[in-house]
This record gives C-alpha cells, structure tokens and sequence, in this order.
C-alpha cells in the first residue's frame, strides 16, 4: 500500500501490514499464539489485506481460549487492529473482519 505525504511517499507492502496486523490481534487476551509459550502450530493469526479505495479491509482468522468472551473479544481484536494499524502506518482502516477458527481447551 502507498501514501503519499508532504515529503514523499512510503511504501508499504501487504505482508507487513499481515504482520503488524497479526501482532495486534495476538496482543488481545484470549487469542492464541505461539508467543505465548505455547507450541500450537498454525495456531497464530493469520491475516489478508485489501485496499479499499484509501482505507484498509483487514480480514483475520484467529483461535481463541475457552474462557473468554468471544464477542467482547472479538471487539478488542478489531479495536486493537485498527489503533495498531493507523498509529505505525498512518493509513486509515475502515474494516476489521474476524473469523473464530476454533475455541482451544488449554
């Protein structure tokens, strides 16, 4: 994805935005992943970025505890994505879609 600014114009491409995306989604209590200590292969967010017009279509799929609320999660998952994903990025992202994969007993 590009921007264009004051000075110039940055480059970003798709698969560092799926990172910062996936890194945001794994901050949120209750999802998954790898960094956590655990060894769950394939278990980690997986995210696919489109551009829509200017702004940003995320969509993720995630696994999450057991024990967690799975829309307030769901919730925190978009809200973090978007914050995480416009503050590094200074693009705007009008849509974060999740998809719960699986409820892992732990």
């Amino acid at each position: 994805m590009a921007s264009n600014f004051v000075n110039g114009s940055v480059k970003i491409a798709d698969e560092i935005l799926d990172q910062i995306a996936n890194a945001a989604a794994s901050d949120v209590y209750g999802v998954i992943s790898e960094d956590q200590g655990r060894n769950l292969l394939n278990k980690n967010p997986k995210s696919r970025v489109t551009k829509n017009g200017e702004k940003l279509h995320f969509r993720l799929t995630v696994n999450l505890e057991n024990n967690v609320k799975v829309v307030k999660t769901v919730k925190d998952i978009q809200s973090n994505v978007k914050n995480v994903v416009e503050n590094m990025t200074g693009l705007s992202v009008d849509k974060v879609d999740v998809n719960v994969e699986n409820l892992e007993i732990i």
